[in-house]
């Protein structure tokens, strides 16, 4: 039984190796952008909502309806709506390069909501506290909220970065490849079960390796 799966890996090793640096590329990109845009974004919802520092129901009312509809579409459906805004970008709706755009927006929709909420869950007294040291608004989120929330903020990264290698199994459908579309179409569609069972195994242990980095880095940076 091993000895099969061992000579499927051999035999198919150079499509996965391809497929798995498809997936890196990807996710690479799309965690980059996520954790920049996604974070200022989260950041505004945080400052902007009723009972924040800087109330404003209109800018919070549209920062949020587009990240709740970007969440809300059925990410295939969402891939397929995205094809022409691609093109206009990078003058093809389809590869690799294209598929990083619909991954890198569902990501930064997911970490920006993340950020909102663990921003939330830092004590409120921070704010009286920054207040009473002669802290302004910039030291307060820089010394104060952002060293309470870190540790959760490092954790939501995490999660982010795992949803957006679930997403990425499905880019296939615009050409993007990756894993996820070798499993289906030469595992799945060709019968090749076995083939299909290594790409899995080669996720889970992906997904573990980046929980498990990520509950180190969160372990150390918790200073509170």
């Amino acid at each position: 039984m091993i000895k099969q799966y061992v000579e499927t890996f051999i035999n198919f090793k150079e499509e996965i190796f391809i497929a798995f640096y498809e997936t890196l590329d990807m996710i690479f990109t799309a965690m980059i952008i996520s954790l920049i845009i996604g974070l200022f974004l989260g950041f505004i919802l945080f400052i902007t909502r009723s009972d924040g520092i800087y109330r404003n129901n209109k800018i919070y009312f549209i920062v949020s309806s587009l990240i709740n509809i970007t969440r809300s579409i059925p990410f295939i459906l969402f891939i397929i709506v995205m094809i022409p805004f691609n093109r206009l970008i990078l003058g093809t709706g389809f590869g690799v390069h294209a598929s990083k755009i619909p991954l890198s927006l569902i990501g930064i929709s997911i970490f920006a909501r993340f950020t909102e909420q663990d921003l939330l869950d830092v004590n409120k007294n921070i704010y009286e506290t920054s207040y009473a040291l002669g802290a302004n608004t910039i030291q307060y989120f820089i010394h104060f909220l952002l060293r309470e929330a870190r540790s959760g903020l490092i954790l939501s990264f995490t999660s982010t970065i795992i949803s957006l290698l679930s997403y990425s199994t499905v880019m296939g459908i615009i050409g993007g490849g990756g894993l996820g579309y070798l499993a289906i179409s030469e595992g799945y569609y060709n019968f090749n079960y076995k083939l299909m069972w290594i790409i899995i195994i080669l996720m889970i242990l992906l997904v573990q390796i980046i929980q498990a980095g990520g509950n180190l880095i969160a372990k150390i940076s918790d200073k509170r």
